[in-house]
């Protein structure tokens, strides 16, 4: 698919490069994204990258939506380093266990027909890729999950979900970083924080990571939550997928 230009207004404009949701192509976006912001060039004010798009905020006092789209030719061809693995891996703690940590886990498993192990089994063995940061500070979008464990989104959608929630439906996973409200279904939870506004880094996970979880109990996941009050837990690293 060529490129599509999509104006956002007087200050915004969007490139569209495909239709779907597919590691390689979100490669090429954040590929590009980072030759915008290595670039300086003048009056871009912030790059939204997306699965598929990147949104470019600009100051129309000092460029235009013609003067970015000529900067942005030179870099829109696709090359090797688009299907490049260039994001940290992470091995994030969930428990799975309990109303408390997973009270859709019945109804996920009503649905796919398999047994929570199984759907434990799944969820712990793809390396889950993060595509974008979505509505809430460092709330990771993540691919991809078989078509066993698509679930449509909730028709009833949950008041509140705390923070830590680790979440499904089309085939997508999400982890909420903050308490909020949600039309997916949340069937574990991790102690570790995705956003810590007195970090030097507020965000854990950037577009281009991956991560693999691992099933801990109650036990567990109440020590780990003590040591990150305590400020004595690192996320733990893993090796690049």
């Amino acid at each position: 698919m060529e490129p599509l230009f999509l104006p956002c207004g007087d200050t915004g404009l969007t490139v569209q490069f495909g239709d779907g949701i597919e590691r390689d192509l979100n490669r090429r976006v954040l590929r590009i994204c980072a030759a915008v912001d290595a670039a300086g060039l003048p009056g871009i004010v912030e790059t939204v990258p997306t699965y598929r798009s990147l949104t470019i905020h600009y100051d129309p006092l000092l460029t235009s939506q013609a003067d970015i789209i000529e900067a942005l030719e030179p870099l829109l061809e696709p090359t090797p380093d688009d299907r490049a693995a260039t994001g940290k891996c992470w091995r994030i703690p969930v428990c799975f266990d309990g109303e408390e940590f997973a009270p859709d886990m019945a109804h996920v498993t009503e649905w796919a027909k398999m047994t929570p192990d199984a759907v434990i089994d799944i969820m712990t063995s793809v390396t889950h890729y993060v595509y974008m940061i979505g509505f809430a500070p460092g709330l990771p979008y993540m691919g991809d999950l078989p078509e066993s464990l698509a679930i449509p989104r909730r028709k009833d959608p949950r008041p509140g979900v705390p923070a830590g929630g680790v979440l499904i439906a089309t085939g997508l996973t999400v982890i909420y970083p903050v308490t909020n409200a949600t039309g997916w279904h949340m069937i574990g939870r991790t102690p570790v924080p995705l956003f810590d506004v007195s970090a030097d880094d507020p965000l854990l996970l950037t577009p281009g990571d991956t991560m693999t979880l691992f099933r801990i109990n109650e036990a567990e996941f109440r020590t780990i939550e003590e040591r990150v009050q305590a400020g004595t837990f690192e996320p733990e690293r893993g090796s690049t997928a």
